[in-house]
C-alpha cells in the first residue's frame, strides 16, 4: 500500500522546529547521495547507516531556475523523509499533494533556518534536511535527541509559488455576461458577486468567461488546481461560500462538481473566471448535506495548477508504452531486412562469362583474332 506523507503547514513547522543546541558535527547532508528523478516522482538517497546530526543541518541539493521568493508568498513543496537507521522511505507527498507553504513571520519564527533555505533559493530548488531534535508534545518544548541517535534525512523542492491573485488582462465590465452586475474584493478580503436584477430564467447551459484573462499553465481536467472563489445562489444572488479573505483551496477537478470541472479545464493560470452553472451540472434541486439547491454563480482566480499523481502515472505509463511499441516496431523492421538479405539474391549487374579456350578464345600472351565482319543485307 502506497505510504503517505502526513503533514500541513501546521506539521511541518513543528517537525522542522529549529532550535540552538549543543554539540556538532561537519555537515553530514552533503555527503549523501541523491537523485532526485526530476521532480516527477519521490527522490531516492543513499547514504552510511545509521546516519546522525548533532544538530539541525540543511544542505542545497540544486539551485533551481524559477522565481524568487519572499515573505508572502505560498509555496508548493514536495516533501519525503527517510529513515536514517535504515535509509528506507518512511513518506511522501508525491504520491499525494504537495506541502502548501507560506513564507512569513511564523515560520521565520519557528523555523529560521528553512524560511532562509526558502527565502535564499528559488522555486525549483531541491534541499535536504536533518535534525536532532525531537517534535514536543502539546505545551512542551523541543529537546535535542540523545547523542549518536539516528535523524531523518528530508528531501525537499520547491515546486510552483502560487499567485497572490488573477493577473493578467481584464475583459472589458461592458463584455461580461449579462447576468453579473459587478464583483469586488472587499476591504475584509471577502469576494463580493452581485447579480442583476433582470437577470432572466435560470441558465440551461454551462456559461465560462475570463473576466481576467492570465498566462499560465492551461488547466486540464485531470489537475489539482489553487483557488480562491466566491458562490452564490442564481435564484437570489445569495452568497454560500468563499475563500477570497483565506487561504487557497485546493482540489482535484475530478473530485468536484461537473460545472467546475468543465468550467475551468482550458483556461489558464492567473485567470479570473466567471462559471454560471445550471442546476444539472451543480449540485441538484434537491442536494444532500447542506449544499445550494438550483443553478450557481462563482467567480474563480486560478492560482496554480499541476497534474495529480495519477496523472502523471498515466503520462508515464503511457510514453513507456509509446516507446516500447517503437521499439516493437523498430526490431519487427530489422527483422524483416535481415530476412531479405538471406533469402534474395543482391542486385548486381550480371558480369559476362570468359569464354574459354576451345571457343575462340585467344591463347594466353596472344593477340586476340579480329572478328568478322557483319554480312551485309541482300540487296532487294
Amino acid at each position: 500500500m502506497p505510504k503517505k506523507i502526513a503533514l500541513t503547514t501546521t506539521g511541518i513547522i513543528l517537525s522542522l522546529a529549529l532550535s540552538a543546541c549543543s554539540g556538532g558535527s561537519a555537515n553530514n547532508l552533503d555527503k549523501v547521495s541523491y537523485d532526485l528523478k526530476d521532480a516527477t516522482a519521490a527522490p531516492s538517497v543513499s547514504f552510511a547507516t545509521p546516519f546522525s546530526v548533532g544538530k539541525t543541518e540543511t544542505h542545497l541539493i540544486s539551485e533551481g531556475n524559477g522565481d524568487s521568493v519572499k515573505d508572502g508568498d505560498t509555496l508548493l513543496i514536495q516533501a519525503t523523509i527517510f529513515d536514517g537507521k535504515e535509509a528506507k522511505e518512511l513518506g511522501t507527498t508525491y504520491e499525494s499533494k504537495p506541502l502548501m507553504i507560506l513564507v512569513g513571520e511564523k515560520l521565520k519564527e519557528n523555523a529560521p533556518e528553512l524560511y532562509s533555505m526558502l527565502t535564499e533559493h528559488k522555486v525549483g530548488s531541491s534541499f535536504s534536511y536533518s535534525t536532532n531534535m525531537v517534535s514536543p508534545e502539546a505545551g512542551e518544548s523541543p529537546s535535542a535527541a540523545p547523542a549518536d541517535s539516528p535523524t531523518n534525512v528530508e528531501v525537499y523542492t520547491v515546486v510552483q509559488k502560487l499567485l497572490p491573485e488573477a493577473t493578467g488582462t481584464a475583459l472589458d465590465h461592458k463584455d461580461w455576461n449579462k447576468a453579473l452586475e459587478s464583483f469586488e474584493i472587499a476591504d475584509s478580503g471577502a469576494g463580493v458577486i452581485k447579480l442583476k436584477d433582470d437577470r432572466g430564467d435560470a441558465p440551461k447551459e454551462l456559461v465560462t468567461q475570463n473576466l481576467i484573462e492570465g498566462s499560465g499553465r492551461t488547466v486540464e481536467s485531470t489537475d489539482q488546481v489553487y483557488v480562491k472563489y466566491e458562490g452564490v445562489r442564481w435564484e437570489d444572488g445569495k452568497s454560500f461560500d468563499g475563500n477570497y479573505n483565506g487561504d487557497p483551496l485546493d482540489i482535484s477537478l475530478g473530485g468536484v462538481i461537473k460545472g467546475w470541472k468543465e468550467g475551468l479545464s482550458g483556461h489558464k493560470v492567473g485567470s479570473r473566471v466567471l462559471l454560471v452553472i445550471p442546476s444539472d451540472l451543480a449540485y441538484g434541486e434537491n442536494p444532500a448535506n447542506g449544499a445550494p439547491s438550483g443553478a450557481l454563480v462563482f467567480v474563480v482566480d486560478i492560482l496554480g495548477a499541476m497534474p495529480t499523481p495519477e496523472a502523471v502515472i498515466a503520462q508515464q505509463k503511457a510514453a513507456e508504452e509509446a516507446q516500447k511499441k517503437a521499439e516493437e516496431s523498430k526490431n519487427k523492421e530489422e527483422s524483416k531486412g535481415d530476412e531479405k538479405t538471406d533469402t534474395e539474391t543482391p542486385h548486381e549487374e550480371p558480369k559476362p562469362e570468359e569464354p574459354k579456350a576451345d571457343e575462340g578464345a585467344p591463347a594466353e600472351n596472344q593477340p586476340a583474332q579480329e572478328a568478322p565482319a557483319p554480312e551485309e543485307s541482300p540487296a532487294q
